[in-house]
């Protein structure tokens, strides 16, 4: 079994960081991925680039949980399959300060069954992508308050 585990520092309260991950925007901040319809029932279908993976992009059934609020964080689970191996993700959203502003520590570990460099590479990127784009849109919205 392979994990990747990635990390960044978000300039936003962790609260209303989870609301982007609460709904259909969290797929809208995956780099390369398309959402296409018919999906089977509790599952999004998305086609995801992976140019460093595969020449045609993948398709793959993704399900998520809202995410659940513990004592010290917020974690949001998911998974996908289909065109790439079944894999098991959550996003942890736990408060840090930036100064004397609330900031967000995100978390987010990727796990699959398998080894190949490759696909850890191209996941890696692609996390690193995700949590990217949820800070921009966590901080645009924190500072637009």
């Amino acid at each position: 079994m392979a994990t990747i585990r990635v990390e960044r520092r978000i300039a936003a309260d962790p609260t209303g960081t989870a609301l982007l991950l609460a709904g259909q925007t969290a797929l809208d901040l995956w780099p390369g991925v398309t959402r296409l319809a018919p999906a089977p029932p509790g599952h999004v279908l998305v086609e995801a680039r992976v140019p460093a993976l595969r020449a045609r992009a993948a398709r793959v059934a993704v399900q998520a949980a809202p995410p659940r609020r513990l004592p010290t964080s917020y974690v949001t689970a998911f998974r996908f399959a289909g065109d790439l191996p079944a894999t098991e993700g959550t996003v942890t959203l736990t408060r840090s300060w930036s100064g004397e502003r609330p900031a967000t520590t995100a978390e987010l570990a990727l796990t699959w069954e398998g080894g190949d460099a490759r696909l850890a590479a191209a996941l890696r990127a692609m996390a690193h992508g995700f949590l990217a784009n949820l800070a921009d849109a966590a901080e645009e919205r924190s500072f637009a308050a």
